[in-house]
């Protein structure tokens, strides 16, 4: 299996951390003809094209919502990566980091919550969504405990 080293690994994730923020850009202008896409697109349910104008404009809502929240978490991770590259795992502020990122799943979890009104796939994105702000809260918490056990280790030496 190919195996890079750490300071590789760090840049190439920086590097597709800003490919992801460029396309949320993106998103956000292409928005307004995907939505309406994804609405009248016909599946084993039906076609939603009976949603009525506010509906419409809800899942066009709930869609900008989204964004946000991707581009949100997108610079917390951004921010943490950097600290990584310092060197600066075990502090406060990547804890603070982590535990953004794991709202901003449970966020995103409300947001399809909404979407499965009237997209039902929505659901299984949205326990997904809540799975990984749950495994990313027990990573905060280890971090937590091994940056107090660093800190306790430094007042020490």
């Amino acid at each position: 299996m190919l195996k890079i080293s750490n300071k590789h690994s760090i840049n190439l994730s920086i590097i597709i951390s800003v490919l992801f923020f460029v396309i949320c850009i993106a998103g956000a202008f292409i928005m307004p003809k995907l939505v309406p896409m994804l609405i009248d697109t016909p599946d084993n349910i039906g076609n939603r094209a009976d949603i009525t104008v506010g509906g419409r404009a809800f899942v066009m809502v709930i869609s900008y919502l989204l964004l946000a929240v991707f581009v949100a978490a997108d610079a917390l991770l951004f921010k943490l990566l950097l600290n990584v590259k310092k060197e600066l795992v075990f502090t406060a502020q990547s804890v603070g980091l982590i535990r953004g990122v794991s709202w901003c799943c449970f966020a995103v979890c409300l947001l399809f919550c909404g979407l499965g009104l009237y997209f039902q796939l929505a659901f299984v994105v949205a326990f997904m969504a809540v799975f990984l702000g749950l495994c990313l809260r027990v990573t905060k918490n280890v971090i937590a405990e091994a940056t107090e056990i660093k800190s306790e280790n430094d007042l020490t030496v």
